[in-house]
């Protein structure tokens, strides 16, 4: 008799304000990074496995049309995790996938989608019967073998990911949720996200990590990021709005700094960027008001805020920030501690 097993999930997109940049081993960082997630921005996937003694087959939709180009990422995937879970070894699975945000929006998707589909993938796992010893941090290891930032997407709100002397719990494995260590202050921290230029990154992410291997600066970076882990930190316990603006900007500026000064060099911020950059500096000054910023790999910038500034923080982005954006596109977001 046929076997067919499924399992809905969601998992959100996080934005780092410590940065994991270059890796080791499989999917190993060299530094500790934290994340937070977002509310609005996630994935949701339904997978169905069919129980069958057959060498595993694999179909995968993204937003109901079948999405081939993404199957060789996933077949290395599953390959990477059999060991945790053996039972894709055979039968068959279909990968069902949609977004929340638009695609190429400035939003990483990778992180939230492995994150959704390592959750579907372990609880297909229990309902046949198996267990882990730890399910949370299996579960963020299996995200972490798909891509290095989905396993701070497997859990809500602030996510520690990499070994830190800050935490004796933490692990290059897999990510720990940290909410218990942040002060209310922020507790509904606010992520406007100016996309200033829509589409696929100019430099992979993989590329990215890559140029770490040789660079020039590796050693400054990994205790860069270890010195900014301890601050941020504290900062985050404190309920320290200064000192968390201070590494935000540190952070994302030494991201594009190490990619500039990798060989080759890349340059990911756009004009907009900068002057984007600018006019929020200029604002925060005159204004008296702690807000502060962050970037990915790419031009797009996340401005972080207290909920209790949203009224004249928006209405700043819409009329002198937005222009900046393509399409205008302005994505408001806020740190989401659960599921929707």
């Amino acid at each position: 008799m046929q076997q067919i097993i499924s399992s809905y999930q969601e998992a959100p997109s996080n934005i780092a304000i410590v940065k994991y940049w270059g890796k080791k081993g499989i999917q190993e960082p060299m530094n500790p990074s934290l994340s937070f997630t977002l509310k609005k921005a996630f994935t949701k996937v339904n997978i169905s496995y069919e129980v069958s003694d057959e060498e595993l087959t694999l179909d995968f939709l993204f937003e109901g049309k079948q999405k081939d180009s993404f199957i060789p990422k996933l077949e290395s995937f599953i390959q990477n995790i059999q060991r945790l879970l053996p039972y894709l070894k055979s039968g068959k699975l279909l990968i069902e996938s949609e977004n929340t945000f638009p695609h190429s929006s400035g939003i990483a998707s990778s992180a939230s989608s492995m994150a959704a589909i390592a959750k579907a993938l372990a609880d297909i796992n229990l309902k046949l019967g198996n267990t882990f010893i730890n399910q949370e941090a299996t579960v963020s290891e299996i995200a972490r073998l798909g891509s290095g930032s989905a396993c701070r997407s497997t859990q809500y709100g602030w996510v520690l990911w990499g070994q830190t002397y800050i935490l004796e719990q933490s692990s290059n494995l897999y990510g720990i949720e940290t909410n218990k260590m942040v002060h209310p202050n922020f507790d509904q921290l606010q992520d406007s996200i100016l996309v200033i230029r829509k589409g696929a990154k100019s430099v992979s992410s993989s590329v990215g990590h890559s140029l770490m291997n040789n660079h020039y600066y590796q050693e400054g970076r990994i205790k860069q990021a270890n010195d900014n882990i301890a601050k941020v930190i504290t900062a985050l316990k404190d309920g320290d709005f200064n000192t968390f603006s201070e590494v935000c900007e540190e952070e994302a500026l030494s991201l594009h700094g190490l990619m500039m000064s990798s060989s080759p060099g890349y340059t990911l911020m756009a004009p907009e960027t900068l002057a984007a950059i600018n006019k929020l500096k200029q604002f925060r000054e005159e204004n008296d008001i702690p807000l502060t910023y962050t970037l990915d790999a790419g031009p797009n910038i996340h401005i972080l805020y207290q909920k209790q500034y949203s009224e004249i923080i928006k209405s700043f982005i819409e009329n002198q920030l937005a222009p900046l954006c393509e399409d205008q596109m302005v994505i408001f977001d806020e740190l989401s501690m659960q599921s929707n």
